[in-house]
């Protein structure tokens, strides 16, 4: 039986972790990646353009992005003697909107806000590929963390959207125990897969290694294993750090990284 090591958030650790042991792995599981609130003055600009009709695309890129987004809102509608976000969503309902995956689709759903569009790809090409066509001269929010890559912002402007950055969360390295029995668990070649889910994972991985004065020796012991990545900025990540990209699935959600890692152990 093979160990993959799984370094999502706390919140979507749990669901992967049963997941990878539905395929039949061994799990080795430390969060990489925080998720944090973030102090974002430009949610007002956001709200207001919303609440007025003066947007026609707001693209939300994860599930966080949806739970932050809500948050803040609940607030600014407190702030404008508004009772709920109710208001707030029909609003929404009313432009076009965008989820980058059916994960993130979900999420907008359960709280009353309709999806116009998932593109076939769940990534930033993905949703550039998609509204390309339509997209010259509209107005168009995009809901993110504050390190989300320029190729969505680059790739819509080059259509010719006019865009409004809403960054309502930040991505920090965790550290602990569970992050330092990891890199030890990797050093030991106690792990066969290791998955990645974004390029911050990667970052914090390495970072954390390179903390305890092991990172070149990390990097070498991975070779023996197999390391896939969800989407082309976290594999980027991986090769500028000279690790070989094994499993590079097409549709870019965890499952997805399972299937593409068959046959399994």
């Amino acid at each position: 039986m093979k160990t993959i090591a799984i370094m999502r958030p706390e919140e979507h650790l749990g669901n992967s972790i049963e997941l990878a042991k539905s395929y039949g792995y061994m799990v080795i599981a430390a969060p990489m990646v925080e998720v944090k609130e973030r102090s974002a003055p430009e949610f007002d600009v956001f709200a207001h353009r919303v609440l007025n009709g003066e947007v026609d695309y707001v693209i939300f890129t994860s599930v966080n992005g949806v739970r932050f987004a809500l948050k803040k809102a609940g607030r600014y509608m407190l702030k404008s003697h508004h009772d709920n976000n109710s208001k707030f969503i029909d609003a929404l309902n009313a432009c076009n909107t965008v989820a980058v995956g059916p994960s993130t689709q979900q999420g907008m759903e359960k709280h009353g806000i309709y999806v116009d569009v998932v593109p076939e790809a769940y990534s930033s090409e993905g949703i550039v590929s998609v509204l390309a066509p339509h997209i010259r001269g509209k107005k168009v929010e995009i809901v993110r963390s504050s390190h989300g890559a320029p190729l969505l912002v680059d790739g819509l402007k080059k259509h010719g959207a006019i865009i409004h950055e809403v960054l309502v969360y930040e991505i920090i390295r965790p550290v602990g125990e569970c992050q330092r029995k990891l890199i030890e668990a990797a050093l030991n070649g106690d792990i066969d897969v290791y998955a990645f889910t974004s390029a911050m994972s990667v970052k914090n991985f390495l970072k954390t290694a390179g903390n305890l004065s092991k990172k070149d020796e990390l990097i070498e012991g991975m070779k023996h294993g197999t390391v896939a990545a969800i989407g082309n900025p976290t594999a980027e990540a991986l090769r500028e750090n000279g690790i070989r990209v094994d499993v590079l699935p097409e549709r870019f959600t965890f499952k997805d990284m399972l299937d593409a890692l068959i046959p399994a152990p």
